[in-house]
């Protein structure tokens, strides 16, 4: 244990020492959201948002899109611990790093908790700016809010360890991790409602347990509707975010053993 909070500590650090990261990390979720947020705005001053509406159950369009990237920002610090694994990779400490009593669970919450913490920081500005436009949900509300994040936590760190493994295997991981951030916001609906995404990528969508987790968030918060009945729906995430977490697991040994016997390749 001592380990994995030592390179906590050195984690939190890290992410702390440029101040223009710092400044940026504040105003992303807001930025992330920007175009789609004065878009809506004008949606909704123009009355121009009734298919929205009619698919959703809410006309708040601006504070569906905002929180959105706040949600995503949060799955995203779990999995995104890739980036910080190839970036030891590419700078040379990584062999350092191994050869400490440090495991790679340990790593891995090590490296997403410093993640996790400074997205909780920064994204005061935006949780503020969505209480101002959409109001407080209330505590019950509160509380099954709190469940949807940490069914999504569980289901991202499954997707973590699978792109754990794969960036340990391969030595040009780092494209398929930049095409799962590009493409995962679209199928996990963060801009607009998936039922508009083509035909042949819902099944992809629906297979996606962010999908289900940033719907039912959605509903709770603004009080709109869910793909399916609430407990239905949370019901299938969770058992969405164990079958990722089982499967990631798995994957992530499998390629980590691979990568001892036949060292980086490449696709």
């Amino acid at each position: 244990m001592r380990p994995t909070l030592v390179f906590f500590w050195y984690s939190l650090k890290y992410r702390a020492r440029y101040r223009g990261d710092f400044v940026w990390s504040i105003v992303a979720p807001v930025l992330f959201a920007l175009p789609a947020i004065v878009l809506g705005y004008w949606g909704e001053q123009l009355g121009g948002l009734q298919s929205f509406v009619a698919a959703t159950g809410t006309p708040q369009y601006v504070s569906y899109v905002l929180l959105g990237a706040l949600y995503w920002n949060f799955v995203e610090g779990a999995w995104s611990v890739a980036y910080s694994l190839h970036s030891a990779m590419r700078s040379g400490v990584l062999e350092s790093i191994f050869v400490t009593k440090l495991s790679h669970l340990g790593m891995i919450l090590a490296w997403s908790g410093a993640r996790l913490l400074g997205t909780t920081m920064h994204s005061a500005l935006a949780i503020a700016l969505l209480i101002g436009l959409a109001g407080w949900p209330g505590g019950v509300v509160i509380g099954q809010i709190a469940l949807v994040l940490a069914l999504s936590l569980l289901g991202s760190y499954g997707l973590s360890f699978i792109l754990f493994g794969l960036t340990l295997r391969f030595r040009d991981a780092d494209s398929l991790l930049y095409t799962v951030s590009n493409i995962a916001p679209l199928l996990g609906g963060v801009f607009f409602p998936i039922y508009i995404l083509p035909s042949f990528m819902r099944p992809f969508s629906l297979a996606f347990p962010f999908t289900y987790g940033l719907d039912a968030l959605r509903a709770l918060w603004l009080r709109g509707r869910s793909i399916l009945p609430l407990p239905d729906q949370l019901a299938l995430l969770g058992a969405l975010a164990v079958a990722y977490l089982v499967l990631g697991w798995w994957s992530m040994k499998h390629f980590e053993l691979l990568s001892r016997r036949h060292g980086l390749e490449g696709f």
